[in-house]
């Protein structure tokens, strides 16, 4: 380190430090020199360099306020960090529904940037990083930004939301940390070492301890995909001609965007779609925006010929700046397909939107559609940040030391295609976390997964049952979100309801620090005479029946689908049919698949959480 003060990134200017709890300011300065630190005006401390040049300050617990300045010196250089606000710090991680952010979210949010205005919301990117073998002690980049636009576009949703309830109640400035990475799964947030102990370690984890071999699979992957692409657009008769608006395409077929393609048109490959679209008077001339929805895989969308949007993967809409109106135009869009089924995300809009108003294009008949080729499968896409340990050595460890408020956590969806295991490690991950924070009571609150119905092999309702595990552990909120997803996407807009129900789940968890969840929780089932009785955790609330519930029992071997019930107390009363004998029964459960119907909820309208549990005897 030489004369220089080093100061971490996290400690930087606008830093927003933890109230009401004892905080440490860390650095390194030349080994074995004497550093001071002045907080504000009259917090002045000394520490001593260690031989490696690491110092450590414990400051005392600070009411909320600011802006401070803290002043770090040595004999021969001076840091002082600028604008420091004392408020409530929080980590945000998972994946990518904690990650979306706010720029993906104006449609739906149109007036959030632009009327965002509260210096004292902050946030702290952490920067995408892995290591399998060595836990990082240090981030290498990063600054702290202000929620105000332009900024404010590439915050968390959930996060700003969050933060927004918070200030208004508390009237504190709000830090957010953010770790979330879109595709992670559970097992790369957590240590080597807890993996280990729970007997979850890959067998080959210590291959990825081979800088030589993440090289060349890092290598490897990227020739591939650059390849695929390369002959992908190399053996596409339609490049160049078919965007055109003088393109003959009277021998084309015909397709709806608002219906599935016609199969032969959702193999691996090319295809393109044309569509004369034509403008009312009153929009002619206005600014547009067009909105077509999500489409598998990737496009690349033309009017008369020029590109005015595209997007390579298949999740985020496709909203794309069209200039003003002409009376007729040309609108193409060339959709590359890596995998089956591909095609147009059902259950989407196709809209072009003014301020004079809005044009549905599926109103206005077929689209022509050709195949410029075929492929074969694209091979998945290798992302080593999903592999285990990584993202906890590179992007967690590095924020032990600092002192938090408490964590936000979303994630799970990439977890649904292996479901098993999921709990004793989501588990695992809130006690280590809170070990690393040296805060057995940090509030840990978490989003239980949402309805989403585009991939119907995969297990969503496994995953919601292994996320109860982490209602065993203390200070635990859990949201349950069910209604607030959509079917047709796995990047459910509904950010500011999701940030309300984690803001209950504060709010409760001081009365209720055994565990909190915002809607009925079952903890028991068990039968009496023909009568089955299901027992929940209301959480203060009463049930309510929305509507005829559905229940499923397990009797020899099958499961048989129950109908009705009757709300009694903290219980619901089924009356089981006299062909089933309940004694016999193994199992029941409640909302058991990836779309689920809410029919059990409670008196503020917050669903029960669903559930699947051995019937007692």
């Amino acid at each position: 380190m030489g004369k220089k003060i080093f100061i971490p990134y996290l400690l930087r200017d606008g830093v927003v430090l933890q109230r009401n709890k004892p905080l440490r300011f860390w650095g390194h300065a030349p080994r074995d020199s004497s550093v001071k630190l002045i907080f504000g005006d009259d917090s002045i401390l000394t520490a001593q360099a260690t031989n490696k040049g690491y110092f450590e300050f414990h400051i005392k617990p600070h009411e909320a306020g600011g802006p401070f300045t803290i002043r770090i010196e040595t004999q021969d250089d001076q840091v002082i960090v600028h604008d420091v606000l004392v408020g409530d710090a929080w980590l945000l991680s998972g994946q990518s529904n904690m990650q979306l952010w706010m720029e993906r979210l104006k449609t739906r949010y149109p007036k959030a940037i632009q009327d965002a205005s509260n210096p004292k919301i902050r946030f702290f990117e952490v920067p995408q990083h892995f290591n399998f073998s060595t836990q990082e002690s240090e981030l290498a980049s990063g600054e702290w930004k202000t929620a105000v636009a332009p900024d404010l576009k590439g915050l968390s949703g959930i996060g700003y939301f969050f933060a927004q309830q918070q200030y208004a109640k508390n009237h504190v400035p709000v830090g957010l940390i953010s770790t979330a990475i879109g595709g992670t799964r559970v097992r790369s947030w957590v240590s080597r070492q807890t993996l280990q102990r729970l007997e979850e370690l890959p067998e080959d984890f210590d291959r990825l301890n081979n800088s030589e071999f993440v090289e060349t699979v890092q290598r490897d992957d990227e020739e591939y995909q650059d390849q695929f692409l390369k002959t992908m657009d190399e053996t596409d008769q339609g490049i160049g001609t078919w965007s055109l608006s003088n393109c003959d395409d009277t021998n084309w077929q015909e397709a709806r965007l608002n219906h599935q393609l016609p199969e032969a048109f959702r193999y691996p490959g090319v295809v393109w779609l044309r569509k004369e679209v034509q403008v009312p008077p009153e929009m002619v001339g206005s600014l547009a925006q067009l909105r077509l929805g999500t489409f598998t895989d990737a496009d690349e969308t033309f009017i008369d010929g020029q590109l005015v949007g595209h997007i390579d993967y298949q999740y985020p809409p496709r909203e794309y700046e069209i200039g003003k109106l002409k009376s007729k135009f040309e609108l193409v869009i060339r959709l590359k397909i890596f995998n089956y089924p591909g095609g147009v995300r059902h259950g989407k809009k196709h809209l072009i939107v003014t301020d004079q108003g809005t044009l549905d294009l599926d109103e206005q008949g077929p689209w022509k559609i050709a195949r410029g080729n075929w492929m074969p499968e694209r091979k998945d896409q290798v992302f080593l940040q999903y592999e285990p340990v990584g993202l906890f050595n590179g992007m967690i460890a590095p924020l032990g030391k600092a002192t938090v408020a408490g964590i936000l956590w979303y994630q799970g969806e990439s977890d649904t295609g292996n479901p098993n295991g999921y709990g004793k490690v989501f588990k695992a991950l809130i006690s280590e976390w809170r070990h690393l924070f040296q805060d057995d009571e940090l509030p840990f609150l978490y989003v239980q997964l949402p309805n989403c119905g585009i991939e119907p092999e995969h297990e969503w309702a496994a995953i919601r049952q292994e996320q109860l595990q982490g209602m065993q552990l203390m200070h635990t909120g859990m949201v349950v979100s069910l209604g607030l997803g959509e079917d047709n996407d796995l990047h459910p807009t509904n950010k500011q309801s999701v940030a309300q129900r984690l803001s209950e789940a504060l709010n409760e968890l001081k009365r209720v620090p055994d565990g909190y969840c915002t809607g009925p929780l079952a903890n028991r089932a068990y039968h009496i005479h023909q009568r089955l009785r299901i027992q929940f955790k209301t959480f203060g609330h009463a049930i309510v029946l929305s509507d005829e519930p559905e229940f499923e029992i397990l009797f020899q071997n099958k499961w048989w689908s129950i109908h009705g019930g009757e709300v009694d107390g903290q219980q619901i009363e089924v009356t089981i049919p006299e062909e089933i004998d309940l004694g016999n029964v193994q199992r029941v459960r409640y909302g058991w698949g990836n779309t689920p119907a809410t029919t059990i909820i409670n008196d503020v309208n917050s669903p029960a959480s669903p559930f699947c549990l051995k019937l007692n005897k």
